[in-house]
């Protein structure tokens, strides 16, 4: 009877150490027990939004719906307070989310954000003061149609307790501090769970290594992953960068070409004007000298009439000075003096009409001339008015020509350097694929390392207890 009361307990202590490795090694795990056990109560799936201020990244928000239903209005998050260990910093919120059957239903959401990898968040929700559920990761990797807010969306399973009511847990729910534009949810990326998951704890060495060896795999894999991100990131903004530049070189050479041509032509205009009024001048300083040289010939012909007038006046007193002087050796005297003042008088008009008639002849002589060279230097402004527009056409010609070759060449440096920046690119985005690939392939490889010595270890403590079990030493060989 005693042996057989203890054959019992041998067998159900070996059951249940059984039942313990099982669980430990993940084969099957006590959360599904629990999530089995949980089943047999009420659930709902509630869709959670946790949006970010670009502007303020510590600026966090919650919106809340069921299933395909409305969204709730964006509530304000803090995550000021720091985990036990330091690892996280975590925030709650509380939230009613409508439920399609049983009205109204208050729930609490956790933000949980990684101290090491900030990009890295988790979820956990709770109705009323029931348990919360896994950590579930979350991504902010959308953007809002505004550019003001980084966002992400998760599912997440709650426990609703038979004896829940409506109403925020422990008080009211928090007033929502400004409502967000709800967008389509993205799909969150998978991340490692962080501390507040409820995962039952290793006891045995191996299985402790193990979790140790997985979780240096998975931070290994994030990092790489993390690190050609940046690496793809840097390797853009270079190519961004460089194209920039060279559009702005492309854009300085043809402003500096469209300013020389301006200054070409500006130039070619202003010598043509400087001709045009040289040309100008010109004509005016000989019209100037035609009419000085007319002045002073019309000066001379009256000075050489008056002194032939004079020399005749003095011919004629002579003459009748010699007929007076005769006539009064002839007794004729009076006659003689009369004859003289007649021949005076008419000498005098004779000159005097002979003046008029020279003054006149010279006035017309120098109208002529005048009009002769005012013809001549009007066809000349002519000629040369048209030789200097057909000097600025040209050199507007060219100077165009010059702009259009240097825009064409301007366009093509731009397009050679968008081709280049454009192929740096790409070999950049290449080369963070390939390396992304093979960190990611020697992430499996140390996690399959670990999988392997974590099973491993399994065999070994399964052999340990059945030699436990069987009344062998761990020490001694196996009976045969």
């Amino acid at each position: 009877m005693a042996r057989g009361s203890v054959r019992g307990l041998e067998t159900v202590m070996r059951n249940v150490r059984k039942w313990l490795i099982a669980a430990l090694l993940g084969v099957l795990p006590l959360a599904v027990v629990g999530g089995v056990l949980a089943q047999q109560q009420r659930s709902a799936t509630v869709e959670v939004r946790v949006w970010q201020s670009v502007a303020s990244p510590d600026q966090y928000y919650v919106s809340i719906r069921s299933g395909d239903g409305a969204w709730s209005d964006a509530a304000s998050l803090s995550l000021a307070t720091l985990s036990e260990s330091g690892g996280h910093r975590y925030g709650d919120v509380a939230a009613s989310v409508a439920m399609p059957e049983s009205g109204a239903l208050a729930v609490e959401v956790r933000v949980w954000q990684s101290v090491a990898s900030p990009d890295q968040y988790y979820v956990n929700v709770r109705s009323g003061a029931g348990a919360w559920s896994g950590a579930t990761s979350l991504s902010l990797g959308s953007r809002s149609e505004s550019g003001e807010y980084r966002y992400g969306d998760v599912a997440v399973t709650v426990a609703i307790p038979e004896a829940s009511a409506p109403g925020g847990p422990g008080g009211d729910e928090t007033t929502p501090t400004r409502t967000i534009v709800i967008e389509q949810p993205s799909t969150p990326t998978a991340e490692p769970e962080p501390e507040p998951a409820a995962t039952p704890t290793p006891t045995s060495k191996a299985e402790r290594r193990a979790a140790a060896a997985k979780a240096l795999a998975e931070r290994q894999a994030a990092a790489a992953v993390a690190r050609e991100k940046r690496q793809a990131a840097g390797a853009e903004t270079l190519a961004e960068r460089q194209a920039a530049e060279a559009a702005a070189k492309a854009e300085r050479q043809a402003a500096a070409a469209a300013a020389l041509a301006e200054r070409q032509a500006a130039a070619a205009v202003a010598k043509e004007k400087r001709q045009a009024a040289q040309v100008e001048a010109k004509a005016q300083h000989h019209g100037a000298v035609a009419e000085a040289k007319e002045k002073r010939q019309a000066v001379e012909a009256e000075a050489l009439a008056e002194r032939q007038a004079a020399v005749a006046v003095a011919r004629a007193e002579r003459q009748a000075a010699v007929a007076a002087a005769k006539a009064e050796q002839q007794g004729a005297a009076a006659e003689a003096k009369e004859k003289l003042q007649a021949a005076k008088a008419e000498a005098k008009a004779e000159f005097q009409a002979a003046k008029a008639e020279a003054k006149a002849e010279l006035q017309a002589k120098a109208e002529r001339q005048a009009a002769v060279a005012a013809a001549k230097e009007k066809q000349r402004a002519a000629v040369a008015a048209a030789k200097a527009e057909q000097q600025a056409a040209k050199a507007a010609a060219k100077a165009e020509q010059q702009a259009a070759k240097a825009a064409a060449k301007a366009e093509f440096q731009a397009a050679k350097a968008a081709a280049k920046a454009e192929q740096q690119a790409a070999k950049a985005a290449a080369k963070a694929e390939q390396q992304a690939a093979k960190a990611a392939a020697k992430a499996e490889r140390q996690a399959a390392k670990a999988a392997r010595q974590a099973a491993k270890a399994a065999a070994k403590a399964e052999q340990q207890s059945t030699n436990v079990d069987s009344g062998v030493d761990d020490g001694a060989p196996a009976a045969p």
